[in-house]
């Protein structure tokens, strides 16, 4: 039988196939598909790729590129959501909403705050804080069944005198009978004016405050 060391002595693997550029984190699947074909090129004719590990390879390209897919769907629905909410935005313009946050703001009219509650309560104080959070207006409330209550306030402090136009909290304390806290959420309601496009999630810019599009509950001509 003629000597055939010589076919196999000059063989040399492809360094691609061993190495991976410095600059690369992570491994997509055309880079995937490359390293197989390299594979193919590359495999030492006397010692051929075991065609089950070769398989297993396909299956793992298989898996990646539907991974890949999906990604790429994923965002498609994102990108899809978040033009149906800049949509769902601009269609609020002049109507009232709801949203639940405690900060809004004082333009020198009466502002409708809110609270909810999901458990009856026997006592409920709505406190108006300015931005050094001291109390500069409290509200006793007459509702302590569950449910959602609105109260206007026409910016009158604790001394009797209009409070300045500007920031301001809103606080919510409700105890039930036996003097225990019950959990609230404080509302602010106001009506649409402007919508400001500029950040991922639209701004409602309303007479109560500006709220992220996300805070909103509830929309409506007339809540």
């Amino acid at each position: 039988m003629a000597d055939i060391s010589g076919i196999t002595s000059g063989y040399t693997t492809n360094p691609a196939l061993n190495t991976i550029e410095s600059d690369k984190t992570s491994m997509g699947k055309d880079d995937f598909l490359k390293l197989l074909v390299a594979q193919l090129e590359n495999q030492d004719p006397m010692n051929p790729e075991d065609a089950t590990e070769f398989t297993s390879q396909l299956a793992q390209f298989s898996s990646l590129e539907q991974l890949e897919n999906a990604n790429q769907s994923l965002e498609g629905l994102g990108t899809m959501s978040n033009e149906m909410e800049r949509m769902s935005a601009l269609g609020l313009i002049g109507q009232e909403v709801i949203a639940q946050t405690d900060q809004f703001h004082f333009n020198g009219e009466p502002v409708e705050l809110g609270y909810r509650l999901d458990m009856p309560a026997d006592d409920v104080k709505l406190y108006v804080l300015n931005q050094s959070g001291s109390t500069v207006a409290t509200i006793s409330a007459q509702e302590g069944d569950p449910g959602e209550y609105f109260i206007s306030w026409d910016g009158l402090g604790d001394t009797g005198m209009p409070l300045k136009p500007g920031d301001y909290s809103l606080a919510i304390r409700a105890v039930d009978e036996d003097d225990n806290l019950v959990q609230t959420d404080s509302l602010i309601k106001g009506r649409v004016n402007v919508i400001d496009m500029s950040e991922v999630t639209p701004l409602l810019e309303t007479n109560s405050g500006t709220f992220a599009m996300n805070k909103i509950e509830k929309a409506g001509a007339t809540l």
